[in-house]
């Protein structure tokens, strides 16, 4: 509990939904479509600021240059 006790919980908003959808119109002209739920994921970070991710999913969030991967 320690652990996610000082995490912030981001929203889906439309504004969110609006940077997701963009990011999926850019990677689907590319032809490098990626999972749903990880476009969702980009949208709430970067309409948050965010621009750092920690996964082990480098493959899907490499095709987004506006993020940063720390890969564990």
């Amino acid at each position: 509990m320690e652990l996610i006790s000082g995490m912030e919980v981001f929203s889906l908003s439309f504004k969110e939904a609006e940077i997701a959808a963009e990011i999926y119109e850019l990677l689907k002209s590319r032809g490098q479509l990626i999972d749903d739920n990880d476009i969702l994921i980009i949208g709430i970070m970067l309409s948050n600021g965010i621009n750092q991710i920690i996964t082990k999913n480098i493959k899907h969030f490499e095709k987004i240059e506006e993020i940063k991967i720390i890969n564990y």
